[in-house]
């Protein structure tokens, strides 16, 4: 499927107005699974395998920061529900101890096993820039995955994965996200430059990607980059 791109009108404006800031990284951030730009075919299979609604471990993303983990947090509810879905997002920073997880998860464990919050298939929860240190904490998760397990769905995001539990790794699904290389991400660059009719030549749109991916390995930094592209011209 043919990527959508999300064209806003301050975008349209910016193209105008040189010195007007703008985000690329907010304008052109994907609204579903089918738009997200995928490093590999490994991660793609994955989200569209989730996004069926039949697996039901944890999914564990794992990479360096800004690969995408968290975009593929909040779109996968909504692929899987076909709506927008309800879901409980917390930062793993905000867990402060085993009484913090339990109340993460902590509805009625009865209710669980026969509903969900809007009838949707899955209760979720998404844990972001997940690490536990205290032994207390990763066997309250551990418990909860156990216990929830068919009813919640929870999506889980660390750049540290050798810093996780064991036992908790071993109940999930990891999935690595890597960075976008610049061949995988060229085409989607020359895309948002044309929607803003801004010409740049390939070979050194592909070039200046390159620099991006060896000193940075962060796909923020493309969309950074192109920022200052459209802004100057």
């Amino acid at each position: 499927m043919q990527q959508r791109l999300l064209l806003s009108h301050q975008t349209q404006q910016a193209n105008k107005q040189p010195n007007m800031i703008i985000s690329t990284i907010k304008n052109y951030s994907p609204q579903s699974i089918h738009e997200i730009v995928y490093p590999n075919n490994e991660v793609k299979e994955m989200v569209f395998a989730y996004a069926s609604g039949i697996p039901e471990a944890p999914l564990l993303l794992h990479g360096t920061s800004g690969t995408g983990k968290s975009l593929i947090q909040r779109l996968l509810p909504n692929a899987i529900e076909k709506k927008e879905a309800q879901f409980q997002k917390v930062r793993c920073s905000d867990l402060k101890n085993a009484s913090d997880i339990h109340d993460l998860y902590g509805r009625n464990k009865m209710f669980n096993k026969n509903f969900t919050v809007d009838d949707q298939r899955f209760n979720y929860i998404i844990i972001e820039e997940f690490l536990m240190t205290k032994a207390a904490m990763s066997d309250a998760m551990k418990i909860e995955l156990d216990d929830t397990l068919g009813t919640d769905l929870t999506i889980l995001s660390t750049n540290r994965l050798d810093e996780v539990d064991v036992g908790i790794q071993s109940r999930c699904v990891p999935l690595h996200v890597p960075p976008c290389t610049p061949q995988i991400f060229l085409p989607y660059a020359k895309k948002i430059l044309d929607s803003v009719s801004v010409k740049y030549d390939d070979d050194v749109l592909f070039d200046r990607l390159s620099v991006l991916y060896k000193t940075s390995g962060d796909n923020r930094k493309y969309y950074q980059w192109l920022d200052k592209v459209i802004r100057s011209n």
